[in-house]
């Protein structure tokens, strides 16, 4: 994403949110009667700004107004349970909730967001409620000075062939790591390999001391990708003459179905 000094806005519809949650009934809309409705509809506590952006959805979508009940500003300390946004706080991020009438019976919600991109680029990816979040976890129990692969949660040792079959497509977004090192001078990394092919990322220790290590690192979405059916192993690389015992490795992978 370019770094750019403007505000973007973002669409998606129904229970998926990106950037903005819509779902409801969608009917055409005077546009001269537009401004005038959600500036009565609005709650006073939200700026005058944030009108602009709801004007500029609904000519657009084209929704009834006459359905809007109220407009307010969201909580962050109490998000509900639609919005699952991380990696941003209110200093770079707003989300204002329209109420609106979905049937004579059944009331319906609109989820507003909008953001500084200058200000998230700095703090790294957006995770959104249709992502999904897991662990793999690795690990190798006992004392070394070789290079060893990290067994799974099964207690199975991986290798180049063996370890974690994914059953989705997605990437890898982060990766922990903590050990004891023993002795001698060097470098540890930790590698995460792909089909048997490292995907140059991972945790990376230079030792010059003794005692427990402990690194973690995060990327993007789409940075490395991997496909369904694709094997995910993990290995501890030590230099020669370093010892260590212990590791303990979660890799962190994002899916969106």
């Amino acid at each position: 994403m370019n770094k750019r000094g403007r505000t973007k806005l973002f669409v998606i519809v129904g229970i998926s949110l990106a950037i903005l949650l819509i779902s409801g009934l969608i009917a055409a809309a005077d546009s001269s009667n537009t401004n005038q409705v959600i500036q009565d509809k609005i709650d006073s506590s939200v700026s005058g700004n944030v009108q602009g952006y709801v004007e500029k959805f609904v000519e657009k979508k084209g929704i009834d107004t006459d359905k809007i009940n109220n407009i307010t500003q969201v909580d962050f300390d109490s998000l509900p349970k639609e919005v699952n946004i991380e990696n941003v706080n209110d200093n770079n991020l707003a989300i204002y909730q329209i109420d609106y009438n979905k049937s004579s019976t059944t009331q319906g919600k609109v989820f507003v967001v909008t953001y500084s991109v200058d200000k998230l680029k700095s703090q790294g990816d957006l995770i959104v409620a249709q992502d999904k979040r897991e662990f793999l976890n690795f690990g190798f129990s006992g004392e070394t000075d070789k290079s060893e692969f990290m067994k799974t949660a099964t207690g199975v040792e991986g290798s180049l062939d063996k370890g974690y079959v994914m059953m989705r497509s997605g990437s890898i977004t982060g990766i922990s790591t903590n050990l004891e090192t023993l002795n001698g001078n060097g470098n540890i990394e930790i590698i995460i390999y792909k089909n048997g092919q490292a995907i140059q990322f991972g945790n990376t220790f230079v030792v010059d001391s003794n005692g427990i290590k402990k690194d973690y690192d995060v990327q993007s979405k789409g940075t490395v990708t991997f496909e369904a059916g694709d094997t995910i192993s993990a290995q501890v690389q030590s230099s020669d003459g370093v010892s260590w015992k212990d590791a303990t490795t979660l890799v962190e992978v994002t899916t969106s179905d």
